[in-house]
């Protein structure tokens, strides 16, 4: 029952970030970073995070699948993350009320 459960929450998160458009997507450093709730900026290139105005959030990483890869407190206003232990692809970035999906180079 649980297993099912977690399967299905699964499929819908896959569901929604597959939704998600383009141009909701964190870029690369050479695009503009975007403003989004209460200020936060997400600016993603290549392996670097670099979050500003989500000081004492939490900055949680997810795979495609749901699982929670990268937690991390946000202790600053300006805070660059390196992500290289985390395989290429896509990921769902989820900093307060902010959730966007990032590709990792």
């Amino acid at each position: 029952m649980v297993q099912n459960l977690l399967n299905i929450i699964k499929v819908l998160l896959i569901a929604v970030c597959l939704a998600i458009p383009c141009g909701m997507m964190a870029q690369d450093n050479s695009s503009q970073p975007e403003m989004e709730q209460n200020q936060i900026v997400v600016t993603i290139s290549k392996t670097y995070l670099q979050v500003k105005h989500a000081e004492g959030n939490v900055l949680e990483i997810f795979s495609l699948i749901g699982e929670k890869v990268y937690t991390q407190r946000i202790e600053s206003d300006s805070k660059t993350y390196e992500l290289s232990q985390l395989h290429k692809g896509y990921y769902i970035v989820k900093i307060g009320k902010l959730t966007r999906k990032i590709y990792l180079h």
